[in-house]
């Protein structure tokens, strides 16, 4: 083997990642590393009023009508004998227990208080 050939191997190699590497700036080939990264994690995503995070802020009554059942969506009851008064951080909040008498389906409200 010659010099030359050796030489002229290595230039057609590089030659054909340049080449590549020029057509991939242009058109976009490859996916970019941000592409293929996955999407950042949020966290745990709540409804308002379904956990302490998202407590909904009003008066206690207007809280207590008028919910839906997520499943029926039936007009859901509560006893207000049953609120439950909590302290997340420097908050005091009222848990509501609403119940759905269709379905019989169980969901605390997060609300603080006034």
């Amino acid at each position: 083997m010659t010099p030359w050939v050796v030489l002229g191997t290595i230039a057609i190699v590089a030659a054909m990642i340049g080449g590549g590497v020029l057509l991939d700036r242009r058109i976009g080939v490859l996916p970019r590393p941000r592409e293929l990264a996955a999407p950042p994690d949020r966290g745990p995503h709540h409804a308002p009023g379904e956990a302490p995070e998202t407590a909904l802020a009003g008066p206690l009554d207007r809280r207590r009508h008028g919910q839906r059942c997520p499943a029926c969506r039936a007009r859901m009851s509560c006893d207000p004998a049953s609120d439950q008064v909590v302290r997340y951080g420097d908050r005091e909040l009222v848990v509501i227990a609403l119940v759905c008498p269709k379905c019989a389906a169980h969901r605390g409200l997060y609300v603080a208080r006034a």
